[in-house]
C-alpha cells in the first residue's frame, strides 16, 4: 500500500507540473450558533427528528445576522450527534469570496459525518460546476454551537435559494420512481406550476408511448438532454452509488426546459450502485450507465438513437474533465484540508460516523489513490 501511495503521489506531483495550481486557499467562514442549554443536549442527542431551534442566535465571520429558523436536516445524518442543520435568514448574508461577493438568504451546513476524509461532495461539485450542472455556492466552514467546536462542515446554497437567481419560475426535487418530493415556485404561479408538473411527467409519458426519432425530439423539447447526458456521465465516472431521486430539476426561463442540480455525492466510488444493478446487469451490461434504479436511464440505455447521442455527450464531458482538470481540482481540495486541518481543536471535533476524527495525512492519501482511479477510469472509457 506505502508503494502504491508512493507512485500516486510522483504521479500527482507530475500532473500538477502540466495545469496551474489553484490560488492558496483563503480563510473559511466561521459560523456560531447560540441555542438553550437544554435545547442544545436535544439536538445532540436526538436521533432522526428535525429539531428546530427555538430563538437561535447566529454569528457569521463575527457579524450578527438576523435569524428566520434553523432546523436539524437530513435523513440519515439525523442519527449522528453532529446534526447538519438548515439555516434561513430574514435578509440575505453578503459573502466575500475571492473578488466576488455572494449573496446567501437559505443554505445548508451539512455535517460531513458520512463524507470519509471529507473531500467528496467537495470535489464532485468543483467538477460539477465546470460542466455547468451546479450554480449554486459551496464552500468549507468551520461551527461551532454555544462555543463548542462542532468541526468542519460544508456550506452550500440550497437549490430551492438559487431558483431566483436563475430566474426559474418551477424547480422540484425527483423522488423515487420519478415521483415529485418537492417543488418550488411562487405562490402567484400555482397555474403555471401545474404545466410545469405535467411538463415533467410528459418525459416518463413519453418514454412509454414514443420510440426512435420521435422520442428524442420529445424529450429535447422537455429537458435539456445535454445537460442530463452530462449527469449521468459524470456518474459513471465516479460509480455514484446514489443518485436517481438526488436531483433537481428547474425550469430555466429562455428554452422553458428542465436543467439539472445534482445532489449529495459522499457516496461515490462504490463497486455497484445501492439500486438498479439486477435491471443494468440483467438488460443493459453494456451499457454505460451506473445504475438503472430510473426509469428515463432505462429509456437512454434501451434506445438506439437516445443512446448514441448520450455517448457522444459523455466524450464531451470526459474531454472537458480532463486529467488537468481533475487533478487540479483534487489538489484545490488537498490545500484547503490541509488549511482545515491546522485547527486540531475543530479536526478533533470532526467525527466520520461519529467516531473517528478528521486526519489529514489519511485524507491526502485518500484522495490521491482515488484520483489516480479515476483518472484510469477516464482513460478506460475514452479508449473503449
Amino acid at each position: 500500500m506505502k508503494i502504491i501511495t508512493a507512485l500516486v503521489v510522483a504521479f500527482f506531483l507530475i500532473i500538477q507540473g502540466s495545469v496551474a495550481a489553484p490560488h492558496e486557499p483563503p480563510g473559511f467562514h466561521e459560523i456560531r450558533i447560540y441555542i438553550k442549554k437544554n435545547e442544545y443536549k436535544n439536538l445532540r442527542e436526538s436521533t432522526g427528528e428535525k429539531v428546530e431551534l427555538s430563538d437561535p442566535v447566529m454569528l457569521v465571520n463575527k457579524d450578527t445576522v438576523k435569524v428566520k429558523g434553523i432546523h436539524a436536516r437530513g435523513n440519515n445524518s439525523l442519527k449522528f450527534q453532529r446534526k447538519s442543520l438548515s439555516v434561513e435568514l430574514d435578509k440575505a448574508l453578503k459573502l466575500k469570496v475571492g473578488d466576488l461577493k455572494i449573496s446567501l438568504k437559505k443554505f445548508n451546513l451539512l455535517n460531513l459525518a458520512m463524507d470519509k476524509n471529507l473531500w467528496r461532495n467537495r470535489w464532485s461539485d468543483l467538477n460539477l460546476e465546470k460542466i455547468g450542472l451546479l450554480p449554486l455556492f459551496h464552500s468549507y466552514c468551520k461551527v461551532w454551537i454555544n462555543d463548542e467546536p462542532q468541526g468542519f462542515y460544508l456550506l452550500i446554497e440550497k437549490p430551492q435559494e438559487s431558483r431566483g437567481k436563475l430566474e426559474s419560475p418551477y424547480m422540484l426535487r425527483r423522488g423515487p420512481e420519478h415521483s415529485i418530493s418537492d417543488e418550488y415556485f411562487d405562490d402567484e404561479d400555482k397555474e403555471l406550476a401545474k404545466n410545469y408538473k405535467k411538463q415533467f411527467q410528459s418525459i416518463y409519458a413519453s418514454i412509454n408511448e414514443l420510440s426512435g426519432e420521435a422520442l428524442v425530439t420529445k424529450l429535447e423539447q422537455l429537458i435539456n438532454l445535454d445537460n442530463y447526458f452530462h449527469f449521468i456521465a459524470f456518474n459513471y465516472l465516479i460509480m455514484n452509488g446514489d443518485y436517481a431521486d438526488e436531483v433537481f430539476l428547474y425550469i430555466e426561463p429562455k428554452n422553458q426546459r428542465f436543467e439539472v442540480i445534482p445532489w449529495d455525492y459522499d457516496d461515490i466510488l462504490r463497486p455497484v450502485p445501492h439500486e438498479g444493478r439486477v435491471k443494468r446487469n440483467s438488460r443493459y451490461a453494456d451499457k454505460r450507465l451506473f445504475s438503472l434504479e430510473e426509469s428515463l436511464d432505462v429509456a437512454i440505455a434501451g434506445n438506439e438513437q437516445l443512446y448514441s447521442i448520450y455517448e457522444q455527450s459523455m466524450k464531451k464531458m470526459l474531454l472537458t474533465l480532463d486529467s488537468a482538470q481533475l487533478s487540479s481540482t483534487a489538489h484545490q481540495v488537498i490545500l484547503e484540508l490541509q488549511r482545515l486541518s491546522e485547527d486540531k481543536t475543530m479536526a478533533e471535533a470532526t467525527l466520520f460516523l461519529d467516531k473517528q476524527p478528521f486526519n489529514m495525512d489519511l485524507a491526502r492519501q485518500d484522495i490521491l489513490y482515488s484520483l489516480s482511479m479515476i483518472l484510469k477510469r477516464r482513460n478506460w472509457i475514452l479508449e473503449n
